[in-house]
């Protein structure tokens, strides 16, 4: 049975795409969302194993849509639909992983479904990696990182973010905005902030070194670093040269 969740942000497309797959066996649609920010929320709810998504749509496109999904949702397979053939074959190049073409035909949407419930699990999580092959290709960048609250996915740009804490296994993300939780390890979080001044300064925390305000000597060459709210921070034995060098500190 394949769970399908619908994003596009014209009503008409979503209609007709729902229509056509209704007409298929094994077939669940079990949400429809209309932008790139509704569509993440809905995903984490949901879990669909398939999605349905408009590359061309307002605020957040198709594809920077795709780059968080990747993250929320890793075993999500992507079908992306453009009403543009050029750009689609030029853009993704995604082979089994899939495009539609606008106007939808019902042909085409029973191909793809057939496709896709065809797929064993080797054969699934090659296409997963033809997806990130495809984004990676995009060279699609969000600067922004989606945070759990009140059951609610808020994306807070990183500049937002003033350090990252992990305690008993959960994370908490502290913002200019409050606290809200991640889903993932702080391992996970730390690969998706590499290059950004959100750095891992100590095995329990990562800090946005740009809300430094005051570096405060400690015990034995170590330091703490006092953040926005007077928090402060320690920095690991091992990571007190790189964060010094970073810092501009001798």
């Amino acid at each position: 049975m394949l769970s399908i969740l619908i994003v596009d942000d014209e009503n008409p497309a979503r209609d007709e795409l729902t229509y056509l797959l209704s007409l298929e066996n094994e077939v669940e649609i079990v949400g429809e969302a209309d932008s790139g920010a509704a569509a993440i929320g809905l995903a984490a709810q949901l879990k669909p194993n398939v999605i349905f998504m408009d590359v061309q749509m307002r605020g957040m496109s198709g594809l920077e849509t795709a780059a968080v999904l990747r993250t929320i949702i890793p075993d999500t397979l992507l079908v992306f639909a453009t009403a543009y053939d050029e750009y689609a074959v030029q853009a993704f190049d995604v082979g089994a992983v899939d495009y539609l073409l606008k106007p939808f035909e019902s042909g085409r949407v029973h191909m793809t479904v057939e496709r896709l419930k065809s797929y064993h699990s080797d054969e699934w999580g090659a296409a997963i990696q033809r997806v990130d092959a495809a984004l990676h290709k995009a060279k699609v960048v969000v600067q922004k990182l989606p945070l759990e609250k009140n059951g609610k996915i808020i994306m807070v740009h990183y500049n937002d973010l003033i350090y990252v804490y992990t305690q008993k296994g959960m994370v908490t993300v502290v913002t200019i905005y409050g606290e809200y939780g991640y889903v993932g390890t702080l391992t996970e979080l730390e690969d998706r902030l590499m290059h950004t001044a959100l750095v891992r300064v100590h095995k329990s925390y990562i800090v946005n070194l740009d809300k430094v305000k005051e570096v405060v000597p400690w015990f034995k060459g170590t330091y703490w670093l006092k953040v926005e709210g007077d928090i402060e921070i320690p920095v690991s034995k091992s990571k007190v040269k790189e964060i010094k060098g970073i810092l501009g500190l001798k």
